[in-house]
């Protein structure tokens, strides 16, 4: 089975890097390539749900554990069931 490429944009917020991302996945598609564009948080269903919870929730709703557990919770459902 071979495997596809990994490509992360990194940079904070309002940089860019969706745009890059979907410019590079539109550029790829036309190279007859296929690609799958996801985001973090967030990516598969499960992990969508954990991003609301962080998103759209009141600034101190979660103190710095649970919130980091919240993430990577969220990041442990996008890499077993889409990456």
């Amino acid at each position: 089975m071979e495997h596809g490429k990994f490509i992360t944009f990194e940079g904070g917020e309002g940089s860019g890097k969706s745009t890059q991302a979907h410019h590079l996945q539109a550029r790829l598609e036309k190279a007859g390539k296929s690609a799958v564009l996801t985001r973090e948080p967030g990516g598969s269903p499960g992990a969508e749900e954990i991003r609301h919870l962080l998103v759209n929730g009141e600034a101190e709703r979660w103190n710095p554990l649970s919130e980091t557990l919240l993430l990577y919770a969220a990041r442990n459902d996008h890499l077993m069931r889409t990456i």
